[in-house]
């Protein structure tokens, strides 16, 4: 299991992912490995990583990695994931 600390949370420019940016804290993390969301302290939404972003210019270490999560099709899950406001959350990576 990999450990992902997120610093901030925004939409993709396509209007239909979401970038985690942050950094990696444990572990390797690649496209297809699955990203879980925690939503209530009993509940935690698995999501599919579709692509892993490096931010070369980003000033801040913090935000040099990014997690791209495809919400297409799934309007409303992404709201409700939007909706948390994660930042500066570790989150667990696993490959399944």
């Amino acid at each position: 299991m990999a450990v992902f600390h997120v610093k901030k949370t925004s939409l993709g420019e396509d209007q239909n992912t979401l970038v985690f940016k942050g950094k990696i804290i444990e572990g390797p993390i690649s496209k297809g490995m699955t990203i879980e969301i925690p939503v209530t302290q009993e509940a935690v939404v698995k999501m599919k990583i579709y692509d892993v972003a490096l931010f070369e210019k980003q000033k801040d270490d913090e935000k040099k990695v990014g997690l791209i999560v495809d919400f297409n099709g799934l309007p409303d899950d992404m709201e409700v994931v939007l909706g948390l406001n994660i930042a500066d959350e570790d989150l667990n990576i696993v490959n399944e």
